[in-house]
């Protein structure tokens, strides 16, 4: 009984969360709803350095622009989400006023500004901008980090054919300080929800690095987790009814 009821609330809560609008906008349940959505997109690591003087990290530059989609969520505009979702995108009419245009089909155009760095043995450092030094977590084994702030962290861990760079707190982006802003769409305070819960990567931790591929794994669309909640309940109600 204890699971038949754990599984109806899941199902009340997907349910109400895709079928509520938040925000001030669009109208759109959620990011995946919008026109202009492109998903959160996987990394290639590109060349080893210790230089970078804006990531101020050290480790692998991400070799091609990539995307990381914030998620709509209480307390904070949708438009103020679709801004750095979209980060300067070809024109759209669903668009704001003030929404800036321009030609980026990712929203991290900048990420030869971006450093990945792996400590397999826990301790990445984690940046905060505005601050001259790191905090060094010996549970967070990798951090995602440019212009003196880590936008995702996370621990390693071990599973089938590979290792798995899981964003810790779950699902949780790090944004730049709201006050005074750093740049025209990071207006946040506080962590974020974000898309990505991870990057799944082949091989051994050791063996990350140039060239290496990190494929992203994405929240669960809403709809797909009500319907495994949905069929999951009625498996467990037609089991009950035959004991």
């Amino acid at each position: 009984m204890r699971n038949a009821t754990t599984l109806l609330m899941m199902s009340v809560l997907v349910l109400a969360a895709t079928g509520v609008a938040r925000g001030d906008w669009t109208g759109a349940a959620t990011v995946r709803d919008e026109s202009f959505y492109v998903p959160s997109s996987d990394l290639t690591l590109g060349a080893y350095t210790n230089t970078h003087s804006n990531a101020r990290a050290e480790g692998y530059v991400i070799a091609n622009p990539f995307q990381i989609n914030l998620e709509y969520q209480a307390g904070i505009l949708e438009a103020d989400i679709a801004n750095i979702n979209t980060y300067l995108y070809p024109a759209n009419a669903a668009f704001p006023p003030g929404h800036s245009d321009g030609t980026w089909t990712k929203n991290y155009s900048d990420n030869d500004q971006y450093i990945l760095t792996v400590d397999c043995d826990g301790g990445a450092p984690v940046y905060t901008y505005g601050e001259q030094d790191p905090v060094i977590d010996p549970t967070i084994d990798w951090a995602l980090t440019s212009w003196g702030q880590t936008i995702l962290a996370g621990d390693i861990v071990s599973e089938t054919g590979g290792v798995y760079l899981r964003v810790q707190p779950a699902g949780t982006y790090r944004p730049f300080v709201a006050d005074p802003p750093v740049n025209d769409v990071e207006v946040f305070d506080g962590t974020l929800a974000c898309e990505v819960l991870g990057y799944h990567v082949c091989g051994t931790c050791s063996g990350i690095g140039e060239g290496s591929a990190l494929t992203a794994e994405l929240v669960p669309e809403p709809a797909s987790m009500s319907l495994l909640a949905l069929g999951g309940l009625g498996v467990l109600i037609r089991r009950r009814r035959r004991k």
